[in-house]
């Protein structure tokens, strides 16, 4: 590297010892703790009550909606009870999509944004783990087996049931992988239908690259809406692999459709439409990825502790690039420099959760997180306690 003069020398440790929560306020962020299309129906002796009324509604309805999202179903929680005025102290602000009103009624739909800060803390101090980082768009490849001849790029009602999907207010982008002829040389409809596993996940690695996506999720419906439908879910993860088949009989489907686009077209008059259970079947392929996500990158304040990570730069502009990246990683609360030579500096970061979920999320900012070679694989051990931390991981910029 070359030389660093006093002044930029002086900038990298004050950034150094600058706490990663300043990094937190992008877009990215911010979308994780807003509650969209939060709809109240409120009546009272009048018009006035009824729309302050309906706001409070709205505002305790987003943050049940905003827990849910957030945190692993699995792990059971409910969400913190809280008075209003600590409602008030989380929720930053909200904003009117559409209402109707008259002399005892109000009818809303509404926006809901809240202070990020206030709701880690209300989580951390009920013990609540939790997920806020977006990922990178999961692309679902529907497999539509229900007939004689599979379909899996052309319009069907599997396909059709994917491209009327509802709104998805959650941390991972869902979108429908279009008909791109490179992706259907690399995987026709009948060889999707009974892949070979040792070459199915190099085929969806690929397809992942083309287009950017952080899991390509292979959705292969079979059944009837006599019988019941049967979803067969496969998951290509760059860095992690494919995993094993899921099969999701009809009965386990989620209990309700997602949303409609408030800018959906009117049906056509006479047009086919999907049954309303392969809308049922797109919610729960929207769960299974939501979920999957929560707990990949959970934050837990139980695992807080220290990684000690070398990045290796050849420029001042590496490592500032670096540092930019974990501003952005949530489960980063901490970074710190310890030492900057000429080839590497050596940073200590302060984490909420383990190494294998650190991994995750810093690859959703394009960091590569590998352990040094001198240390055998350890998984996804707890990170390291206060104090001193030994040097075992080493950070890099995906495709440097």
């Amino acid at each position: 590297m070359g030389a660093l003069t006093m002044g930029a020398l002086t900038a990298v440790m004050v950034a150094g010892t600058a706490r990663a929560e300043a990094g937190r306020a992008d877009t990215a962020a911010e979308q994780a703790f807003l509650e969209r299309g939060v709809e109240v129906d409120v009546t009272a002796a009048n018009a006035n009550q009824a729309r302050d009324q309906a706001i409070l509604q709205a505002q305790r309805e987003a943050l049940t909606r905003l827990f849910r999202k957030l945190t692993p179903a699995a792990d059971g929680h409910q969400p913190p009870a809280v008075s209003q005025g600590e409602l008030e102290s989380l929720v930053s602000g909200f904003e009117l999509e559409q209402e109707r009103a008259s002399s005892v009624r109000y009818v809303g739909r509404f926006t809901v944004r809240f202070r990020p800060s206030a709701v880690r803390q209300l989580l951390q101090q009920n013990g609540v783990r939790y997920a806020e980082m977006i990922g990178k768009p999961a692309l679902v490849l529907p497999l539509d087996a229900t007939g004689g001849e599979p379909s899996l790029w052309t319009d069907g009602p599997w396909r059709q049931a994917w491209a009327q999907m509802g709104t998805v207010d959650g941390l991972v982008p869902v979108t429908l992988a279009p008909p791109e002829q490179a992706d259907q040389n690399d995987l026709p409809a009948k060889a999707a239908l009974t892949p070979d596993p040792g070459t199915l996940g190099a085929v969806l690695a690929r397809i992942a690259a083309r287009h950017g996506a952080g899991q390509v999720v292979l959705a292969r419906l079979e059944g009837d809406a006599t019988k019941g439908y049967q979803l067969t879910l496969s998951i290509f993860i760059p860095g992690e692999g494919l995993s094993s088949p899921e099969t999701v009989p009809q009965a386990a489907f989620v209990a309700r459709a997602l949303p409609a686009p408030a800018d959906a077209p009117a049906p056509v008059p006479g047009a086919a439409v999907p049954p309303p259970a392969l809308g049922l079947a797109v919610a729960t392929v929207v769960d299974r990825v939501e979920e999957g996500w929560k707990r990949r990158v959970v934050v837990d304040a139980h695992l807080s502790g220290q990684v000690a990570v070398r990045v290796p730069v050849t420029d001042l502009v590496t490592l500032v690039e670096v540092r930019r990246r974990l501003a952005g990683v949530p489960m980063v609360i901490q970074v710190d420099t310890t030492a900057l030579k000429t080839t590497e500096a050596l940073l200590t970061l302060t984490v909420l959760g383990d190494v294998a979920h650190l991994k995750t999320a810093l690859a959703q900012r394009d960091l590569i997180l590998s352990e040094l070679p001198a240390v055998p694989a350890t998984g996804a051990e707890p990170a390291a306690g206060p104090g001193p931390a030994e040097v075992r991981y080493q950070i890099g910029l995906a495709g440097s």
